[in-house]
């Protein structure tokens, strides 16, 4: 069952990774610096955002599947976790952010709960399944486990911080980004972890 939950982890990062890469190539009203990614959503690349979302959530279940057959129980509260990241990533594209400067709606304030459940919730899964992969004997990947976590961890105090710090406000996109490279990494790191 894990090289199964390897190949969906596989496929899922993999369109992830190509659709958010198609959309920053072609997109001309995106400011990768400053504009959060949810901005491909409202713009005419929204078609690969909605792509990389259900991506992002196809490898979750991926790494659910590849943590509770290498970890067993021990993984079971960072496969919740990621089960609250997937079903966040899922519903994210049909419920867009607000453009910027508009007026905030209901809409826009679900978009910020649905972005702040996928980010807490990976980041927390990434640490809690450091644990329950070095336990396993899977020390390696435990350890790339932890570290992409806490990369995950800093671009969300920068994110955190963007309203209250100006440089931090001025640099969103990259601290969000920075969120988006420690997910898809750890991803990758799960997929070593079955073929281990």
């Amino acid at each position: 069952m894990q090289n199964i939950g390897a190949v969906i982890t596989t496929f899922g990062t993999a369109v992830l990774i190509v659709a958010l890469l198609w959309a920053h190539l072609v997109s001309t009203d995106v400011d990768p610096v400053r504009d959060p990614v949810s901005k491909y959503g409202i713009t005419e690349t929204r078609k690969l955002y909605m792509t990389a979302g259900f991506a992002a959530a196809i490898a979750a279940i991926g790494a659910i599947i590849v943590l509770m057959n290498i970890a067993g129980d021990a993984a079971m509260i960072s496969c919740v976790f990621l089960a609250i990241f997937a079903l966040s990533r899922a519903i994210i594209p049909f419920v867009p952010m607000d453009a910027a400067r508009a007026r905030v709606t209901a809409r826009g304030r679900a978009h910020r709960i649905l972005a702040f459940l996928a980010f807490a919730s990976i980041t927390v899964a990434a640490f809690l399944a450091g644990g329950a992969l070095h336990d396993a004997g899977s020390t390696t990947e435990a350890t790339w486990s932890t570290v992409f976590a806490v990369i995950m961890a800093i671009g969300s105090i920068g994110v955190l911080l963007s309203p209250a710090v100006r440089l931090f406000a001025r640099t969103f996109g990259l601290w969000e980004r920075l969120i988006y490279v420690g997910f898809i990494a750890w991803f990758i790191t799960i997929v070593f972890a079955a073929l281990d």
